[in-house]
């Protein structure tokens, strides 16, 4: 009877304290959360992630994710390590607290001793899983902050369900792989960030005494050590170190690595090296490395639905690229060379996505009111011959319709006040050249041909205030209205150079986007690095150097 009276006893007593120690879990765990700090980790403050984590626990009454019976759970084990790996993707596991959580997990295989432990564990990897899926997801710092027109909010959003979901799912990797940019270039750009890793702890820092034009056929002591640095790199051979390897002869074998490396670095291919491709040889690895990082925070910014039919223009490689049946860049078939805005305020092309809704032939050019205030208005005060010579107008408005007006001087204060505007004639003199390529945005930035064709020869090609000019207005034309119905080659030469102003608007829209990325990798693998022109690099390193929480 003595034995049934306790056994009795047991069964009430236990379910209730379990009952307890879930109530405190519980209760710990909000606690926790509410306090917006967990000092166990290597980013305290957890403002960043305040409502994800309500989201992930806002049952009631809040149970952990991570621990069940008092350990925990395969979930936990598997996301700890894909915290460790987290470099892999240019991030840092530190920034998770992949140690902490790794020695944490160990010790709690036996079990937990306490609740509060329990909680603070499971909070603790719940921010993990949540700063990790967002950085990779979305990215770091959020591109409004740094100026670029993109926005990642509502794909942030996203990143709470994805983790609840990692806490139940047989395989949270592969969960967590999905939250990657899926575009063509971004794996190969992660295997680049191995390699480059490898190449930087491997090479010595490239220093070389060429003479200011070295060209092949020459001989210089420092030959062998080029040639080594071009192995590493790819753009030689693997076994051009051989007997012929040691020679100080700039050889035909060493030109044409060279030019593969010119090529790659957004140099003219002459196989001469000069100022320009000795200052490219020498930069420290270390430094390609942190461009591959960046490039890779800024692949998480663009939209996931790049891919179909799409044009790209990326600044830092003054290049234009088009696809038609696209999984996103990296994968094209359509490349010229464009000029870009100048590298300084007020005149860099701005970072953004649109649809192209129209291609204009014959346009006119609607000046922009700095522009006409502070260019236009004072050559004409100095030149009157200067309007009739560059085919001007001063009108009221930009309707095709409007008419000219006296160039006097109280017109020209109107002009320098915004109240009229200027415009010049359509015409192969023309700013814009034949060819307008419209994309509605609020920087009013367009594509467009141009016929000062000299500049698109040129290594590096900002020189316009914004606008984007291409070096093949025909052949765009041509690519853009391909399915836009009878719009062979010849009728869009004789528009371009006929007598009026002709406007075609596009049956079916094609994205733009205008990207900022100092690398990229093409199909095969080749890696190019591109000169930081507008300082964007820089900036962005300088944002990510300050730690969680970042610019939201």
């Amino acid at each position: 009877m003595l034995r049934i009276f306790v056994l009795l006893i047991a069964s009430f007593l236990f379910p209730v304290a379990s009952v307890m120690a879930d109530s405190e879990l519980s209760a710990d765990i909000q606690a926790l959360i509410q306090s917006g700090r967990h000092v166990a980790l290597h980013w305290s403050n957890l403002s960043d992630v305040s409502k994800g984590l309500g989201k992930l626990y806002g049952e009631s009454p809040v149970r952990p994710l991570w621990i069940k019976d008092q350990r925990p759970t395969p979930q936990a084990i598997a996301l700890v390590a894909a915290l460790k790996e987290a470099d892999a993707a240019g991030l840092i596991p530190e920034d998770y607290d992949a140690a902490l959580l790794q020695r944490w997990s160990q010790e709690a295989l036996g079990g937990f001793k306490e609740v509060s432990a329990m909680a603070a564990y499971d909070v603790a990897l719940s921010v993990a899983a949540l700063r990790f899926g967002s950085n990779l997801h979305v990215g770091r710092i959020n591109p409004r902050s740094v100026g670029f027109d993109l926005d990642v909010s509502s794909r942030r959003q996203e990143v709470p369900g994805r983790v609840l979901e990692m806490s139940r799912s047989p395989s949270p990797q592969t969960l967590l792989a999905e939250l990657e940019p899926r575009f063509p270039i971004y794996q190969p750009l992660k295997a680049a960030l191995v390699r480059y890793r490898k190449l930087a702890q491997e090479l010595p820092k490239p220093k070389f005494g060429f003479p200011a034009k070295f060209t092949p056929g020459m001989s210089h002591v420092d030959v062998p050590a080029l040639r080594g640095l071009l192995i590493a790199l790819g753009d030689l051979p693997e076994g051009s170190q051989g007997q012929e390897g040691a020679s100080d002869l700039y050889d035909p074998l060493l030109e044409r690595a060279v030019k593969a490396f010119q090529a790659r670095h957004g140099l003219s291919s002459d196989g001469v090296i000069g100022k320009g491709t000795l200052a490219r040889l020498s930069t420290p690895v270390a430094d390609r490395l942190k461009q591959i990082e960046l490039g890779l925070e800024r692949l998480r910014w663009l939209p996931e639905g790049v891919k179909g039919h799409y044009l790209i223009v990326n600044i830092p490689a003054f290049q234009l690229y088009g696809a038609r049946a696209g999984d996103g860049i990296g994968h094209h078939e359509l490349q010229m060379n464009v000029v870009v805005g100048q590298a300084i305020d007020g005149r860099q092309t701005p970072v953004f996505h649109s649809d192209m809704t129209m291609v204009t032939f014959r346009p006119f050019w609607n000046v922009p009111e700095a522009i006409a205030a502070k260019e236009v208005v004072p050559a004409i005060r100095r030149h009157p011959g200067y309007l009739q010579k560059n085919d001007f107008e001063i009108v009221s408005s930009f309707a095709p319709a409007a008419q000219p007006l006296e160039a006097d001087g109280s017109n020209l204060d109107r002009v320098a006040s915004g109240a009229l505007k200027v415009r010049q004639r359509p015409g192969p003199e023309n700013a814009l050249g034949l060819f307008k390529f419209s994309f509605p945005n609020t920087n009013n930035v367009y594509l467009h041909s141009t016929p000062s064709k000299g500049l698109f020869s040129r290594d590096r090609r900002d020189f316009s205030h914004g606008c984007i000019r291409v070096q093949d207005p025909q052949r765009l034309a041509e690519w853009v209205l391909e399915d836009n119905g009878d719009w062979p080659p010849e009728r869009i030469a004789e528009f371009a150079n006929g007598d009026v102003t002709k406007t075609i608007t596009l049956k079916k829209p094609i994205p733009v986007y205008i990207l900022y990325a100092t690398v990229m990798v093409d199909p095969e693998g080749r890696i190019s690095f591109f000169d930081d022109i507008y300082g964007h690099d820089r900036t962005l390193q300088v944002l990510l150097s300050r730690g969680f929480p970042y610019p939201g």
